[in-house]
């Protein structure tokens, strides 16, 4: 074989050889790109695609809102949050068929079947990904429930603080003239049991975090 021959096939090796390592390069920074791990809770990782899907699916958009802080960093924060509860709440909870199906088509009635399928595409995922994502949603909903529903008692005056410093201003504030507070009483009781649960969670989850190894890899 000429010299000539040998020389263009070594060309063409290392051609190729060049061609595969960009090839190889360029997925890898893609990968990171598009995905990554951004928390470790007691050695479960939370990906980027997991708060992505989160976010596009609107798992806990009611939650949010009229909150000023990143979405993504709340989204983190309330996976760290299940996790946890999972984890360490000793609780055999599952979700049924029943209530993934329910919940499952409900997302689907308000973002619609054809948008819902759009974003499963983009994620490259399919409906029993999306159902694992709102299985532990459930789970977590009803550990939380479970611990915390019962037990908290509202007495009158507590009743009466609230219609008078944050029912009666609130209405005035909307032009709106106050309803009697005996026509409201179930409503308040509550709303009132409802930021009594939640101060416990709160309480309860910061201690769990306390023990717990969480690593937050990303920063608001």
């Amino acid at each position: 074989m000429s010299s000539k021959k040998l020389f263009e096939m070594r060309r063409l090796k290392i051609f190729l050889f060049l061609t595969i390592f960009c090839l190889l390069i360029s997925v890898y920074c893609f990968s990171e790109i598009i995905d990554r791990i951004i928390a470790v809770v007691n050695e479960q990782v939370i990906t980027l695609t997991d708060v992505r899907v989160v976010e596009a699916f609107g798992l806990y958009e009611d939650e949010f809102k009229g909150r000023s802080e990143s979405p993504r960093m709340l989204i983190l924060e309330k996976l760290i949050d299940q996790k946890l509860v999972i984890q360490l709440s000793g609780e055999g909870v599952s979700a049924g068929k029943e209530e993934l199906d329910s919940s499952l088509k409900e997302m689907e009635e308000k973002m619609g079947s054809e948008e819902v399928e759009r974003k499963l595409a983009e994620f490259g995922l399919d409906l029993n990904d999306l159902r694992e994502y709102i299985r532990e949603k459930i789970v977590y909903q009803t550990i939380l429930t479970r611990k915390f529903s019962h037990g908290n008692i509202v007495n009158v005056k507590e009743i009466e603080d609230y219609y008078k410093k944050i029912y009666i201003p609130f209405q005035r504030e909307k032009g709106e003239e106050p309803r009697p507070m005996m026509e409201l009483l179930d409503e308040i009781e509550s709303v009132i049991k409802q930021e009594k649960m939640k101060t416990q969670i709160d309480e309860w989850i910061k201690n769990l975090r306390e023990k717990a190894d969480v690593q937050i890899k990303l920063k608001s």
